[in-house]
């Protein structure tokens, strides 16, 4: 994961200024590339290839990129592109990118498998910025000065500029200021709770794979418990961490109980609840929900104390919920919905996750320069499990559950639902200090950017 901004106008000096701004996003190198007027700037977080060779804005054969994520197929994709005639310098997935594009342009998009959002000048045609399938790393952009800015982190951007987040599935040309859909759900079969578990450890042992130490999140409940148990099982020496606010949490016994079993080494990482850490967290993740507000007031200490350990990534059980029903509000309504109203309301929490849980994911755990892996969100697993009918997916994450029953213990899998910050006692903290935390929260975001940002 590393971190883009740039400009259309052709000042290298504004892009400079923007990177700055978001320079926690890549501790391991900075660039900026004028490619005919399209200024390119990227900070580097290495992960994959950790060679000079992938640094970035990348130029291959008259083409400029500037690369934020990962391409999980992109070995495959070198494979195929090999067969084609490409030769290739380094070992990453940046330079693939850069070749895929160069060879079928955006019409290589459905084609990869990853969590990205870059920004492409081709050496002829228009220029873009794009976003993945279902929005697991946020880009926006805004228009300035005749021309358009854009950047990873709302607080790249100039004073009282206001900027748009880039949907999921979407790309912005930064030639014309058109707008264009590249991803369409697809119909696909039915999966089983066996095929569940295939996926997710296939998702799991695609997101362990970096030139760089990666790590597992562990909170004590079942989605980051099953995330942890798949990475044990693939013979890797495995580490976790788990914040911990207050020491008789339910969560944290389940957590340090789990790790013992399964012989993990598990940091806790102790988090206060301060006015400092709280202000922190809101320009972190730039958003104004008080459940992703309060979440990331564990995370961002967490995510320092990550890259303080030497790791670079860590795998977190998010998007489990959504996709497989775990949430009291989704049972209620799901209780009272046909089929078709499930899927319906499963494709809502999906795209609400754009706008909300990646958002926070991606730049609470940036704000300590560390990426944050999400198995849940394998392409194959969350194109199935959404379009799964009540009976094939009940409400409670009833077939999680069941998939989860070869490598789990009974005791975490039957664990009533909490919420992180709930269970962790910060919700309960933070409402005895403020009032009113929604509203603080909105007016602090108002005042800090001049207009209440939404994704």
């Amino acid at each position: 994961m590393c971190g883009i901004a740039g400009a259309t106008n052709g000042l290298e000096s504004s892009v400079h200024l923007m990177l700055e701004k978001i320079k926690h996003r890549g501790p391991d190198g900075i660039g900026v590339r004028n490619h005919g007027g399209f200024v390119h700037g990227h900070v580097r977080l290495s992960l994959v290839d950790l060679s000079e060779l992938s640094s970035q804005p990348f130029v291959r054969n008259g083409s400029t990129l500037t690369f934020n994520g990962e391409i999980w197929n992109h070995r495959e994709l070198k494979l195929m592109l090999a067969e084609s005639g490409e030769k290739f310098a380094t070992t990453g997935d940046t330079e693939v990118l850069a070749a895929m594009l160069g060879r079928h342009g955006m019409d290589c998009l459905p084609m990869l498998d990853g969590m990205f959002a870059f920004a492409w000048t081709p050496s002829k045609g228009d220029s873009w910025l794009v976003r993945d399938s279902f929005g697991k790393v946020p880009v926006y952009v805004a228009k300035h000065n005749g021309g358009y800015l854009w950047a990873s982190e709302r607080k790249a951007f100039p004073a009282g500029v206001k900027a748009i987040s880039v949907p999921a599935g979407f790309a912005f040309n930064l030639t014309t200021g058109e707008w264009r859909k590249w991803y369409s759900m697809p119909s696909v079969e039915r999966c089983t709770h066996g095929d569940v578990l295939g996926r997710l450890r296939d998702g799991v042992a695609k997101r362990l794979s970096a030139d760089a130490p990666v790590c597992c999140l562990i909170s004590g409940g079942l989605d980051s418990s099953i995330i942890l148990g798949l990475a044990v099982e693939t013979g890797r020496e495995v580490v976790a961490f788990t914040a911990s606010f207050d020491q008789r949490s339910n969560d944290l016994l389940c957590a340090r109980r789990l790790c013992s079993d399964l012989g993990v080494k598990l940091f806790e990482v102790p988090v206060g609840i301060t006015d400092r850490g709280i202000a922190e967290a809101m320009e972190s993740i730039e958003i104004p929900s008080k459940a992703q507000i309060e979440i990331a007031v564990l995370c961002v200490p967490l995510a320092k104390r990550i890259a303080a350990e030497g790791f670079k990534a860590c795998l977190s059980g998010e998007a489990a919920d959504e996709l497989f029903g775990g949430y009291g509000n989704f049972c209620i309504q799901a209780s009272r919905e046909t089929d078709d109203g499930v899927i319906r309301l499963r494709l809502e929490q999906l795209a609400k996750m754009s706008r909300g849980n990646f958002v926070r994911c991606n730049k609470a755990f940036m704000a300590g320069g560390v990426e944050c892996r999400l198995p849940f969100m394998e392409q194959r697993l969350v194109e199935s499990a959404v379009q799964l009918t009540k009976s094939e997916s009940p409400p409670g994450k009833k077939l999680l559950k069941l998939a989860a029953e070869s490598i789990l213990p009974k005791w975490i899998i039957n664990r009533p639902k909490d919420t992180f910050q709930g269970a962790s006692g910060v919700a309960d903290e933070i409402a005895r200090r403020i009032a009113s935390p929604t509203k603080f929260y909105n007016s602090e975001l108002r005042k800090r950017f001049g207009y209440l940002p939404e994704d």
